[in-house]
């Protein structure tokens, strides 16, 4: 009787546990996105399109907040850490939870020209693909 409850109860609560584990990430990840464009609206509305961070969650909770920065730039990069600092981490939302900001260089873009831009206007106008 207690073998045959076991071999009928397994497949339900796998799949009950399975459920559950694909709700969470569901969960955890919606809250790393509302994070990463809270974080970003705040960057853009003070700063401009300077920045373009990434928030993650780490492996056994808290945040990673992942910002390209202009280290030539150092105005720009202690105003980005003040606002990653205010978004990802007020008091109440860490709930005992570490975090941390890894900063990186921000890629360098290759200036492009007047005329560069407007072939590539041009030529994107075009096509008909």
């Amino acid at each position: 009787m207690i073998a045959a409850l076991v071999i009928v109860l397994t497949p339900v609560l796998s799949f009950v546990a399975l459920l559950w584990t694909v709700s969470r990430r569901r969960r955890l990840r919606a809250e790393a996105v509302a994070r990463q464009i809270a974080m970003t609206d705040a960057i853009h509305r003070e700063l401009g399109a300077v920045v373009a961070p990434t928030v993650t969650r780490r492996l056994f909770g808290g945040w990673r907040v992942l910002v390209p920065v202009p280290f030539e730039r150092t105005a720009v990069v202690s105003r980005v850490l003040a606002i990653a600092r205010d978004t990802v981490a007020p008091p109440a939302a860490l709930a005992g939870r570490g975090w941390e900001i890894v900063l990186v260089p921000q890629a360098a873009s290759a200036p492009r020209s007047r005329r560069a831009s407007r072939e590539a206007a041009l030529a994107g106008a075009g096509s008909t693909g």
